[in-house]
This record gives structure tokens, C-alpha cells and sequence, in this order.
């Protein structure tokens, strides 16, 4: 009887202790997101890439006036180089001018979330906003995570290697792969 009273105030504090909410940071503000959470990343050939999510002004409405204020990205494993990159508006199946770049290569963290809060945040407008991972390794690796899919609109854009045009990452794959990056802002 002893024990099970001892075990039975330790279930109680501990769900006491994980009941605290540890993202108060954030519970004023709202997340970007297309993905639905990190599961897997698929292999890249050695080079340099850049994934990103595009958010339709139809999102972006809903957030004129407030600012981006942070990017969070998951990677599997961690690049050569890495930045976050942000782009204004462009056309259906490419963005508009670089906004923001940030070199984050010395603050990645494998198997993880990684956050980066912007140096300057970006006040947003009625207008679509891409947010951009771009990674370069020196061998073939899985690097920026990915969701189970299926894939959603605008959830799986890449750029690849020197390329110039932008495509989904299902049309990358022939259809053969269909997932959302891990890839989200943070608006306040």
C-alpha cells in the first residue's frame, strides 16, 4: 500500500509538471505550416538545393500588419552550408524577390527541429510569401525533413542544383514521391 501511494503522487506530479505549455513564447502568435509534421527526408545528390513552402495570399491575408518574426526547419541530417532565405511574390511556379537571408550553418542541429529568429522581422501584406531552406552537401544525403504526405499545394517546392526553375517535389519525382517539407514561420 505504501508503494502504490508513493507511485500513485508521482503520476500526479508528473502530469502536473507536463501540463506547463512550452511554447508561451508562441501563444500570442500563429505558425505557418503546410506539413504535417517530421516522419522522413528524401536523399539529394551532392550539390546545392533549396526547398521551400510558398503561402498563397489566401494564408497570408489573414496576418497583414503583424511580422515574421522566425523560421523553424527540421533537418535529418546536417549540410555543408545551410541558410533560410525568404521571398516576396513571384509568379505560380517561382517567387518574387529575396526578402531575407540568413547564413545558419554553424546553428543547425541534425535530427531536429532548427530555429532561426530573423535579424530583421519582415512585416507582411496581402501578398504570398515563400520561406526557403537552402542546403548544400558534398555526397548524396537525406537532409530537410519531410511529412508522410500526401503532399498539399505548395507544400513541396525545390529548386535544384543550378537550375533556374522551380518545381513541386512531386513533379521532381515523376509522381513518385508526394510530401510537404518541414518548413514554418512564426508570425507575431
Amino acid at each position: 500500500m505504501k508503494y502504490l501511494s508513493l507511485f500513485f503522487f508521482l503520476g500526479i506530479s508528473l502530469a502536473f509538471i507536463s501540463c506547463t505549455n512550452d511554447d508561451e513564447a508562441d501563444s500570442n502568435g500563429a505558425e505557418l505550416f503546410l506539413d504535417a509534421g517530421p516522419n522522413s527526408a528524401p536523399i539529394f545528390e551532392a550539390g546545392t538545393h533549396e526547398a521551400a513552402a510558398k503561402f498563397p495570399r489566401s494564408i497570408m491575408s489573414n496576418f497583414v500588419g503583424q511580422t515574421l518574426d522566425r523560421v523553424e526547419y527540421y533537418l535529418v541530417n546536417v549540410p555543408n552550408n545551410t541558410f533560410v532565405k525568404i521571398y516576396d511574390e513571384g509568379d505560380d511556379d517561382s517567387p518574387g524577390a529575396l526578402l531575407y537571408e540568413a547564413n545558419v550553418t554553424s546553428d543547425v542541429s541534425a535530427n531536429s527541429w532548427n530555429s532561426h529568429a530573423l535579424a530583421s522581422p519582415i512585416t507582411l501584406e496581402n501578398r504570398e510569401l515563400w520561406i526557403s531552406i537552402e542546403f548544400t552537401h558534398n555526397d548524396s544525403r537525406n537532409t530537410i525533413g519531410c511529412d508522410v504526405g500526401p503532399s498539399v499545394n505548395n507544400g513541396d517546392w525545390v529548386l535544384e542544383g543550378t537550375q533556374t526553375t522551380w518545381r513541386t517535389f512531386r513533379d521532381f519525382t515523376s509522381d513518385a514521391v508526394s510530401i510537404n517539407w518541414n518548413i514554418r514561420g512564426f508570425v507575431e
